[in-house]
Parts: C-alpha cells; structure tokens; sequence
C-alpha cells in the first residue's frame, strides 16, 4: 500500500492520530457512562482499532517497515 513513502508517512501519522482520539473517547466515556456502556463501547471502538491497524497501518508498514514508529511492535514485521 502507498508507494510513495511521503504518502506512506502521512498516512500512518494520521491513523495513529486517529487511534489517539479514539483511546480519548474512551476515557471521556469512561468517566461519563455506565460500565454497561463502556464496556459496548470498548468492544466497538477495538473493531475500529483492528481495521484501523489491520487494513491499513500493517500494508504501509509491510512496505515501509522504517516508517515503524519506534517502540512499536508489528506481527509479522518486528518479531
């Protein structure tokens, strides 16, 4: 996925922008709702998280394993 490695970059900076947001949420819901609707929420917000990573971070670091942010464990690609 994504050739040029510029777009690669820009790309899983967004993503992981994106996974930060939805960590947030789920500290503001957390503090806001029943665990009941916590815990529904977690479950759908680790979907999103899952395609979020699956789908499009591990292609771009499948390509571009550089682009790897540092500390950051891949399957398949750091092991």
């Amino acid at each position: 996925m994504f050739q040029d490695k510029a777009v690669a970059l820009e790309v899983s900076k967004r993503m992981l922008k994106i996974n930060g947001s939805l960590d947030e949420t789920i500290a503001f819901v957390q503090a806001h709702c029943s665990n009941e609707e916590l815990e529904d929420f977690k479950h759908a917000m680790g979907e999103v998280m899952y395609m979020v990573f699956e789908k499009v971070l591990i292609p771009v670091y499948k390509r571009h394993p550089e682009l790897i942010p540092e500390g950051q464990r891949v399957s398949g690609i750091t092991d």
